[in-house]
Formats: C-alpha cells, sequence, structure tokens
C-alpha cells in the first residue's frame, strides 16, 4: 500500500536554517501505530532523500529532538 509523506513546514524551516539552504523541502509519513515505518523525505536540488524514523537517535517525546535527529542523519 502506498504511504503518502505530507509537507512539513516545521521541519522544512528547521533544516533551511540549519543548512542555509532555501531550496530544500522536508515531508514526513508518521505512522501512529507502527513508528518504525514513519519516515522523512527531504528534498533538494538534485536529490531525494528518505529517512526512517528507527534510523534516527532521538527522544520520542521531543519534537526538537526529532529534528535533531533527522539533520544528524543526513548531514553529520
Amino acid at each position: 500500500m502506498p504511504k503518502y509523506a505530507n509537507l512539513s513546514a516545521e521541519a522544512t524551516e528547521f533544516l533551511r536554517q540549519k543548512t542555509g539552504s532555501n531550496h530544500l523541502e522536508c515531508y514526513t509519513y508518521i505512522d501512529a501505530e507502527r513508528g518504525d515505518d514513519s519516515f522523512f523525505i527531504v528534498k533538494t536540488i538534485n536529490k531525494v532523500i528518505q529517512v526512517s524514523f528507527a534510523e534516527m537517535t532521538y527522544n520520542p517525546s521531543s519534537y526538537q529532538s526529532l529534528m535533531e535527529g533527522l539533520y544528524q542523519a543526513i548531514y553529520e
């Protein structure tokens, strides 16, 4: 079954500030029942990156921690 990611304005703004790139967009799919199926898609000028929540290190009770985990998974 297809999974549809939605544009995340907060994640997009966070990554734009951290990277200095105004050309990226961030989309998210959150599965409330199966958290490991949740993921981000980050679209840059020349690539599309998918990052599963399971691949990131973050505190599940902190949205800021989730954003930091996404940044670290891609850029560090």
